[in-house]
């Protein structure tokens, strides 16, 4: 596919996008100990397309990029806690970081962040976790280089994800300059932080 087309289907699938934005969402809370769902408030202004890169992702990984459910949040337990560490370690683990690679890909053997990113989520995703509390968010650290990482929204506050360190912490912990993240409500808008 031409990157002129590749353009085109990325601002269609915006529109189509937008145009379901209008819908109803439902709320209140799953049961079972799983995610409580909330309605989020998010200012247009803020809102962009996704960048180029996750929307080819996307573009042949479509089910990884459905929300399912919009504005999840996970009910942090023990097990679902255990789960969220495991998956951190073993994807950062399992892959050997490389500075460029331009492609998104699941499990490679050697990536870089948006690798370890993708490979997290879909890992996380698989154990049950709600798509729309998993995002993708772009940072820059404080070396000034861009990077992304994945936000768990929790009930006890958003969590970061990062291949730099084996550590889970919360956002405001993190020396990171946040830039934006996908919205949780819909699939090919971003949100500037």
């Amino acid at each position: 596919m031409s990157d002129r087309a590749r353009f085109t289907a990325a601002i269609l699938l915006a529109m189509a996008g937008l145009l379901g934005a209008c819908a109803s969402r439902p709320t209140g809370d799953a049961g079972g100990g799983g995610p409580l769902i909330r309605r989020a408030s998010v200012d247009p202004a803020r809102l962009e397309l996704a960048p180029l890169d996750y929307t080819r992702f996307c573009m042949s990984h479509r089910t990884e990029c459905e929300l399912g459910v919009p504005d999840a949040v996970i009910g942090m337990t023990p097990e679902v806690e255990a789960e969220i560490h495991r998956v951190n370690r073993d994807v950062n683990q399992r892959i050997r970081p490389v500075k460029q690679t331009f492609d998104w890909r699941i499990d490679p053997e050697s990536g870089n962040c948006n690798d370890y990113v993708v490979s997290k989520r879909h890992a996380l995703m698989a154990s049950g976790l709600p798509a729309s509390a998993l995002l993708i968010a772009v940072v820059t650290t404080p070396a000034g280089e861009g990077h992304l990482v994945l936000i768990a929204r929790t009930d006890r506050g958003d969590l970061v994800l990062d291949n730099l360190t084996p550590e889970i912490r919360r956002r405001g912990e993190t020396a990171y300059l946040w830039i934006k993240r996908q919205s949780p409500s819909h699939a090919v808008l971003w949100e500037r932080m």
